[in-house]
């Protein structure tokens, strides 16, 4: 009677364990790959290279975040940004660049992300490119070249525009390099960067 009490407990339990585990091999939902790398993706910027990678990946990625993370913001790390235009284009449009600071490049960007097209190619290139170490900063001196797209039903803007950019550097509270000065410079026919302020308004 035991042996066949014992026989019975340890079949029931078996047939159980079975049932159970039949879930097991239930297939489960697909889940994407985790190593596909997304070639726009963010990047903590530890080196001024980094900088100016996060900034050509903001147009194709399309994350005017990308652009603004870069930028020395007083209010977070002490360190403010500040812009200084092609002295020709500021002074064919006074009061435009007075005081030109991380809110005003924040309006801008927003604007200018507003306008431009999910579909079509945006691409910055930096060219020529001068990384100058000095005492506590990083100094970039580099030509650039974007190539925008814009949604049909906007005003028409400059779809190439070339300059140079001089990029002053420092490390914020976190050790990664951010932006305090920007300098443009118009070095073509083409419209610069102050060009393009001035008409994203």
């Amino acid at each position: 009677m035991y042996f066949q009490l014992m026989k019975w407990f340890v079949f029931t339990l078996s047939a159980l364990l079975f049932l159970a585990g039949c879930e097991l091999f239930t297939p489960r939902d697909s889940e994407p790959p985790i190593d596909v790398l997304d070639p726009y993706a963010w990047v903590p910027p530890t080196s001024p290279e980094i900088v100016l990678q996060n900034l050509a990946n903001a147009f194709p990625a399309h994350k005017l975040n990308y652009h603004l993370d870069v930028l020395g913001n007083s209010d977070e790390t002490g360190a403010s940004f500040t812009f200084f235009p092609d002295q020709g284009v500021a002074s064919s449009q006074p009061g435009v660049f007075d005081n030109w600071g991380y809110v005003e490049e924040e309006n801008f960007i927003t604007k200018l992300f507003e306008t431009l097209s999910q579909d079509g190619l945006q691409r910055l290139e930096w060219e020529r490119t001068d990384f100058l170490p000095i005492d506590d900063h990083f100094e970039i001196v580099t030509d650039y070249h974007l190539t925008l797209a814009y949604g049909e039903s906007e005003t028409p803007l400059p779809e190439q525009l070339k300059g140079q950019a001089t990029l002053t550097l420092v490390q914020n509270v976190d050790l990664l390099y951010e932006i305090s000065i920007w300098q443009d410079l118009k070095s073509d026919s083409l419209p610069c960067w102050s060009d393009l302020k001035t008409l994203v308004q």
